[in-house]
């Protein structure tokens, strides 16, 4: 078996080139460019080159399964970072696995020392056991790294969603737009203190009219605000309370006797000395 087992490694590396070529033009729409290959393609070459490296030592029990490790967490990477769809990344996979299997079976038959249908079995074996890893792997690593990503664009939405506005010297404006939820109401009381004590504020106008729902988890948001603010010597003035908005509020028993509101934030300034024209 080991003399067979040359022989195929053998075999596999002198067709490597053509083998790599000839997955990569299996890519849907790919086809070669007469202005050659920028420097994507180059890249992709060498990643397909070096898979096929791998999985040909792995046929005959040379590669570590480490290599295959690595292989697939970088595919998953480079793959989830162009925002390349998974199933398309398997079905690359798969190609290459049906490939490699065609290419085994041809060199099989050109052998001077005909394997049996246990050898072949074997490297068939191999192969499939190759790739279902690097699968595992690539989907696995592909689903944290997307995870990380939108987790990384969340914050920041929320961290852009809350800016504190700033009109005069020690005066800001904060309009709050959108649905709130559990965490961007703790990323909002987060921003809203940092960005008081940065902009050194004396005086903030919060307005909720952009807030579509004021539920009991928003209401008692919306206060906590206030409340941490004024403990910064902060005066805030709540802008935007709907009728529905005031409703609930009065419903649910929360107290905002002691916080200043005005309907609108054009009032709310007006009143502040702020001359506010329509356009």
């Amino acid at each position: 078996m080991e003399k067979l087992n040359e022989a195929l490694f053998q075999a596999l590396t002198d067709e490597s080139e053509g083998i790599t070529h000839q997955w990569l033009l299996t890519a849907a729409g790919q086809r070669e460019s007469p202005s050659g290959r920028n420097t994507a393609d180059q890249k992709a070459e060498k990643q397909h080159r070096l898979l096929l490296t791998i999985v040909v030592k792995a046929l005959v029990g040379k590669a570590e399964k480490e290599e295959l490790t690595l292989w697939g967490l970088q595919f998953a990477r480079d793959r989830a970072v162009h925002e390349v769809p998974v199933y398309e990344s398997i079905g690359r996979l798969k190609e290459f696995r049906t490939l490699v299997w065609k290419r085994i079976q041809t060199c099989s038959e050109t052998m001077s020392e005909q394997p049996s249908n246990e050898a072949v079995f074997q490297w068939g074996e191999r192969l499939n056991q190759a790739i279902d890893h690097i699968i595992e792997v690539f989907t696995e690593e592909y689903h944290k790294v997307t995870i990380t990503q939108l987790n990384a664009q969340k914050e920041m939405i929320n961290e852009l969603s809350a800016p504190i506005m700033p009109i005069a010297d020690g005066i800001g404006i904060l309009p709050l737009v959108g649905e709130i939820d559990t965490y961007r109401a703790k990323t909002i009381l987060e921003s809203v203190l940092e960005q008081c004590a940065s902009l050194r504020l004396s005086y903030l106008f919060l307005d909720i009219s952009g807030v579509p729902i004021v539920d009991t988890m928003v209401a008692y948001q919306i206060f906590k605000v206030i409340d941490s603010t004024k403990l910064l010597g902060i005066e805030t003035t709540l802008s935007g309370i709907r009728p529905e908005i005031a409703q609930t509020v009065v419903k649910l028993g929360i107290d905002f006797s002691k916080v200043r509101t005005e309907q609108s934030l054009a009032k709310a300034l007006s009143k502040n000395g702020f001359i506010v024209q329509e356009s």
